[in-house]
């Protein structure tokens, strides 16, 4: 989604990115104004090609917060920033792991390759209780499903 963002920032039109889950751009009316704080970072592609990349941390409307990105909002705590990762490849996680994911652990500090997915580098929003609810669940669903998807 581009975001036009007018005051406070050098860049007048920039790619940013935010949970969709969490808060629909619906939500955002043009004719108000909004208070956006932004991260920046870098993304590795899977040629190893780097790009900026822009994400909403949290956006205010007036004094009221709509959106934190930085909030666990299925184990309801603030997150921190950390490094993320990589434990193998996603097609040997169990099935249903994907729904499992966005529904119980969205906030996990463990990344899967895929064939042509980006990889990040830096930080991203990682709940301890969402990385211990994975680790169960992919441990319990491995041995029920025989691995693979």
């Amino acid at each position: 989604m581009s975001l036009w963002i007018k005051e406070g920032s050098p860049v007048t039109n920039q790619q940013v990115s935010w949970d969709n889950d969490v808060l629909d751009r619906r939500r955002i009316d043009p004719k108000r104004r909004y208070e956006f704080k932004l991260l920046e970072g870098k993304v590795v592609d899977y040629r190893g090609t780097k790009h900026e990349s822009t994400e909403v941390w949290q956006v205010r409307d007036g004094q009221r917060l709509i959106y934190d990105a930085s909030f666990c909002r299925v184990h309801h705590r603030v997150m921190q920033r950390e490094s993320s990762e990589e434990l193998g490849e996603a097609e040997d996680l169990p099935r249903g792991f994907d729904r499992a994911k966005a529904r119980s652990f969205p906030n996990s500090r463990f990344l899967y390759a895929a064939c042509c997915s980006p990889t990040y580098s830096g930080l991203d929003w990682v709940c301890t209780e969402c990385s211990e609810a994975e680790t169960k669940w992919v441990a319990r669903h491995a041995k029920a499903n025989g691995g693979g998807r």
